[in-house]
């Protein structure tokens, strides 16, 4: 069996096809939950080429970047990703890609695969290629690879990694086998933070909500995400206090400042965090706090939030959210951007649902 935490079945069938010799040449992990699609991608790729991926001439990785360069120039950066953290996503990448424009898988990349197919695999056998973010592939990169995908060579397997499988091109999606890993267990993500013995297990797996990368994030002090939060409580207390009162728009204006000095990255992080944020207020504004996961990291009541966010803005609200996420991702002028999204949050505040 793949050494690998839950999701029993999913993995049971792979093993037995991997045995069975019945594997299907494109295979897409759906990794929305953030549940080890790197890992499983990787474990299949060690099981088909019986041999470390890493060292084995047949294995090649594809994964965006930051500028018009191939995968294989940046291997040893991954390497060094997956080797800290085989449970790693796409924002542990970009943090080591440091770039303030969005990463991109590019058709240089695809043109390195197709390259690689039509040479004789070195031992005989297998051959693997794994695209890490499908969904980041540019769009003559992704019709390339639809082109490839249409006719597979004999005993070359494709293993594609999605954490947004909605935003990658229908016809490649039509020509894989999905494999969706579901959310972990609670009891999971909290035994293994105890025994890292992390304070606040209980409460970061809770906030994990079954995301082994999410509990991670939670739990390294290193990272933004305490800074993030503050972000969100300066705004929503300057948001309060803007209601007639035109003086605060320059406080707004400052706070836009600091959130666009913010990495790309750190600014999907921040809308992320967000898009919880509002979710967990409104659960408990409407009395199922029990549904809640929220974990402050500022000691922030979000109980005294929760009246403010009801069923006559919440829809303003996660929309703006969203678009703002899909802008950065466009690499939009974020001082415009963020402007505008903290002077529409503090308008959608003030709407009452009475």
């Amino acid at each position: 069996m793949i050494g690998f935490w839950e999701n029993d079945t999913l993995i049971k069938n792979i093993d037995e096809e991997i045995k069975e010799s019945r594997v299907p040449h494109c295979q897409l992990i759906n990794d929305h939950y953030g549940s080890g699609g790197v890992l499983l991608g990787m474990t299949i790729a060690e099981k088909l080429l019986e041999k470390d991926p890493f060292k084995h001439p047949d294995f090649n990785i594809y994964f965006p970047l930051e500028k018009d360069d191939i995968s294989e120039n940046s291997i040893e950066r991954f390497k060094g990703l997956f080797k800290k953290t085989n449970y790693c996503g796409l924002s542990d990448w970009n943090q080591i890609l440091s770039s303030n424009i969005q990463g991109q898988i590019r058709v240089k990349d695809i043109t390195n695969l197709h390259e690689k197919i039509l040479l004789k695999a070195y031992e005989g056998k297998n051959k693997v290629y794994i695209i890490w973010g499908p969904e980041l592939l540019n769009e003559r990169a992704g019709n390339k690879l639809l082109k490839i995908l249409e006719e597979p060579p004999s005993k070359t397997y494709f293993i594609l990694i999605s954490e947004k499988i909605n935003q990658i091109l229908p016809t490649i999606i039509s020509r894989s086998i999905i494999l969706n890993l579901s959310k972990l267990s609670f009891s999971r993500v909290e035994k293994s933070l105890k025994e890292m013995q992390i304070n606040n297990a209980s409460e970061i797996a809770r906030a994990a909500n079954g995301s082994w990368r999410r509990a991670l994030q939670l739990s390294d002090k290193s990272n933004k995400i305490e800074e993030i939060e503050s972000f969100w409580i300066m705004g929503l207390r300057s948001a309060f206090k803007s209601s007639g009162n035109k003086k605060i728009v320059v406080e707004l204006m400052g706070w836009a400042e600091k959130v666009s000095s913010l990495t790309r990255d750190e600014q999907k992080q921040f809308l992320e965090f967000g898009s919880s944020l509002i979710r967990n207020a409104l659960v408990i504004n409407y009395k199922a706090k029990e549904a809640s996961n929220y974990y402050s990291f500022n000691d922030f009541n979000i109980e005294k939030l929760a009246p403010f966010i009801h069923s006559k803005n919440i829809i303003e609200i996660v929309h703006l959210i969203n678009k703002t996420n899909y802008e950065v991702s466009r690499n939009a002028n974020v001082k415009i951007l963020f402007s505008n999204f903290i002077l529409k949050i503090a308008k959608y505040l003030n709407i009452k649902e009475h």
